[in-house]
């Protein structure tokens, strides 16, 4: 992986010895010797940025970065909720009708809420397309003494702190794979203010699931294959995407295999000191002669176990609804209704309807074309950038909305996919181009929760 420039952690060239001074009053300015030349405003900027670097390097959760952004995401959200208000109050037809509109526990979050409140029964036969991890959760936190009445608190205060634990699980993820400081903050704020990331203030999945998604991913890639196998069960019953979990868990447990071929997979990441580097060409040759050697049957178990735990925990929600109600493929095909993700369908010809909605009237379709077209140059971008599990299960993923006749709520399965997020933190190295990036994001997050809020567009 290629890290961002600027990360140095020195700061500068150090001035040589001079005269002792003690604490006292200064010395006087010698006539005689050249007057120190005045930094200019570009150069202090410059100082104090790699100061802050330093500061952020000293701090390996970059805590306070991660809270900032969260902070921030929700007081966008909360400013675009408030605004859906103003205008609900004060928009009335003539007969006065007025604007209907929704909010944190809207959309899918009213399914979570319910399955949590009175379970999938009394939710009814369509509850079952929604993963049974997040509404357990929120059911098993609201027999806590006061907790029971409020649910879609108790829905919401998980979802943001899943949240909080996936911008600080990024980071993690981001030293691990040799990412620099400034790389890494432009990471915690894209992740926290990207146009999508406003469900991760609603009571949706996405948080734990995306919280999950990068434990799995420092699990295979750290070598920590219980983690991996934990994760990766959760996720496998957190979303249905989360099967797909199995395939880049696959390539990090098939590195170091004596098998022709899978020498070209690399080696995994080493972890230096406190910190984490990247693997260089010395560490290929040196860990590939010697790996074949130290994988026995234990460590092999190991590795499987972490494969086959996403599709494990996926078989898990699949054989109880088959027992429950006689239908355990109904989580998956359910999904595939034309009012939801839709039958498969060729991604040209997807993209191709989408386009031209714009043009006849389906403007809100329309709008999913140019971020699917930015995923995909995103998706090449990666290929060159990060290692090459992280792009099949992103290609995967974004296989899987393409192949929907339905492309509502795209934007969010993309986000899903968290490698996304580190491309754009790579992608972003000079400050006017993030600076404008970052801008625009946080713009159109402000719109689509709006519009989300006023039952305009699908998130």
């Amino acid at each position: 992986m290629t890290s961002a420039r600027g990360t140095s952690a020195h700061p500068g060239p150090q001035s040589g010895p001079g005269p002792a001074t003690g604490t006292g009053t200064p010395p006087a300015h010698d006539p005689a010797t050249t007057p120190p030349v005045p930094t200019t405003a570009a150069s202090r900027r410059h100082t104090a940025s790699r100061r802050r670097v330093l500061l952020r390097q000293d701090d390996p959760w970059c805590l306070r970065e991660v809270v900032l952004a969260w902070l921030a995401a929700r007081l966008v959200v909360g400013a675009a909720l408030a605004m859906t208000k103003f205008i609900a109050d004060n928009a009335r037809g003539d007969q006065g009708a007025r604007l209907q509109t929704t909010d944190l526990l809207g959309w899918d979050a009213g399914w979570y809420r319910t399955i949590a409140e009175v379970g999938y029964s009394g939710a009814g036969n369509e509850s079952r397309r929604f993963f049974p991890l997040l509404p357990t959760l929120v059911r098993v936190l609201s027999h806590l003494p006061g907790a029971g009445a409020h649910v879609g608190i108790v829905l919401l205060l998980v979802v943001n702190l899943c949240a909080l634990g996936f911008a600080l699980a990024l980071v993690r993820l981001a030293r691990l794979e040799g990412l620099g400081a400034e790389a890494t903050f432009r990471l915690i704020w894209f992740a926290a203010l990207a146009p999508p990331a406003f469900v991760l203030v609603m009571g949706y999945a996405e948080a734990l699931a995306g919280l999950l998604a990068v434990a799995v991913f420092l699990g295979a890639r750290g070598r920590r294959w219980e983690l991996a196998a934990a994760a990766a069960l959760l996720g496998g019953l957190c979303r249905p995407l989360g099967v797909l979990l199995a395939v880049p868990v696959a390539v990090e447990a098939a590195r170091g295999l004596p098998w022709p071929g899978l020498r070209r997979l690399g080696p995994p990441p080493a972890t230096a000191g406190n910190g984490t580097r990247r693997a260089t060409a010395a560490d290929g040759t040196q860990w590939d002669a010697t790996s074949a050697g130290r994988i026995g049957g234990r460590e092999l178990l190991r590795r499987l176990m972490a494969v086959l735990a996403a599709p494990a925990g996926a078989a898990i929600y699949v054989l109880w609804s088959d027992r429950t109600y006689g239908d355990g493929l109904a989580p998956f095909t359910l999904q595939r209704d034309e009012a939801r993700h839709g039958s498969t369908g060729n991604p040209l010809s997807v993209l191709w309807h989408a386009a031209r909605g714009t043009f006849s009237g389906e403007l809100g379709t329309g709008l999913h074309v140019p971020w699917l077209l930015l995923a995909l140059v995103g998706l090449v971008v990666m290929a060159r950038r990060l290692p090459v599990s992280y792009v099949l299960w992103s290609a995967l993923v974004l296989a899987a909305v393409l192949t929907g006749s339905n492309l509502d709520s795209a934007e969010r399965y993309v986000y899903g996919a968290f490698p996304f997020l580190l491309v754009a933190a790579l992608v972003t190295a000079r400050r006017e181009i993030f600076t404008f990036a970052l801008v625009a994001s946080t713009a159109a997050m402000a719109l689509y929760a709006t519009l989300a809020f006023t039952l305009s567009y699908v998130p």
